[in-house]
């Protein structure tokens, strides 16, 4: 049968993407996503996910490729990759990923700590980076659960132990996706910080993540009080856009829970560099991260995206315009 190759044909053939236009950008791009497949251990289930996929992925190398010419003329200060989630559209990563729900309003109700504000200003350091103080923990991949919530909370107080105590206790992310319906959170659709931080309190305790394994979908309830090992009191949260007490907070308290707009297609596909693109505004948030530290010009947050995201799960961000509305909510809890 004689094709008229008009535009690109893709055909499946033995669970392969085959590219049929005698097109030498086409092939080389056929190539490399078989390459993207096997590198991230990729599969689809069905043809079209497949296609949908590729379409995406060639998309998504075609902008970083045009971007990093900037990074290499010295106009960006970050560069980007066809990174784990170069097969997503825009669309699917939006509806996959960022999950966050926003933070309600505070709650004459809720037993809440003051907000931080004036008396941790003092002796602030230059430079902080809690991973060079021994925090280091796995590069955690939420999978396709929009459970950024609970993994901000959860590392977040893994670090106030772990700054009482210099051991690292793994905490059960799992427990919060599961448990804190309750208290307004959706599971895998979805949670915010707020919500996450009532829910603790109320219960009172975090379960270990051995006890109560990540499984990267929602499951009944299994929290058992009796094998709670941290106590949460109350909670606060830091000044809206007030980058200053964020810079304490995580000085004095340890890594704090920050919201932030992930939305640009530069922050889906960012690899490395200081991240400082301005489309990237602070009028909306929609995932959670954790902020472990600082230098004069930047923060180093730790994202959920494995290792394959990032600089091995990390991202440093321009400090100090609010970039991403990474000072419109953050908030810890106390122990």
């Amino acid at each position: 049968m004689r094709l008229a190759l008009v535009s690109l044909l893709y055909f499946i053939f033995a669970g392969n993407l085959v590219l049929c236009q005698q097109n030498d950008s086409s092939q080389i791009y056929g190539e490399q996503f078989e390459k993207f497949k096997k590198v991230n251990n990729k599969s689809y289930i069905r043809p079209y996910d497949e296609l949908r996929s590729y379409k995406a992925y060639e998309e998504n190398h075609q902008i970083v490729n045009e971007h990093n010419k900037d990074y290499d003329s010295g106009k960006s200060s970050f560069r980007l990759t066809t990174n784990t989630m170069a097969d997503m559209s825009t669309d699917s990563y939006l509806k996959g990923f960022l999950r966050l729900l926003r933070s309600p309003l505070i709650s004459p109700s809720d037993n809440m700590a003051d907000i931080v504000g004036s008396a941790l200003m003092d002796n602030v350091p230059d430079s902080l980076d809690w991973r060079k103080k021994g925090f280091v923990t796995p590069s955690y991949n939420q999978q396709s659960c929009g459970s950024c919530y609970a993994f901000s909370i959860a590392q977040s107080i893994e670090g106030q132990v772990f700054k009482r105590t210099g051991r690292i206790l793994p905490l059960s992310e799992q427990q919060i996706v599961d448990c804190s319906i309750s208290h307004g959170n959706q599971g895998c659709t979805g949670g915010s910080l707020r919500n996450t931080l009532r829910y603790l309190q109320a219960t009172g305790g975090l379960m270990r993540s051995v006890d109560y394994k990540y499984a990267s979908k929602k499951g009944a309830c299994q929290f058992v009080s009796e094998l709670a090992v941290v106590n949460v009191t109350s909670w606060a949260i830091l000044p809206a856009n007030d980058e200053k007490a964020i810079q304490a907070a995580v000085a004095h308290i340890g890594p704090v829970a920050v919201s932030i707009n992930a939305t640009p297609k530069t922050f889906q596909l960012y690899s490395d560099g200081i991240y400082d693109d301005v489309t990237c505004t602070s009028s909306s948030v929609n995932h959670a991260m954790l902020l472990i530290g600082y230098e004069k010009d930047y923060w180093i947050l730790k994202n959920w995206w494995g290792e394959m995201w990032g600089e091995s799960g990390y991202m440093r961000i321009r400090k100090g315009i609010n970039l991403c509305g990474i000072a419109n909510y953050a908030a810890y809890a106390i122990v």
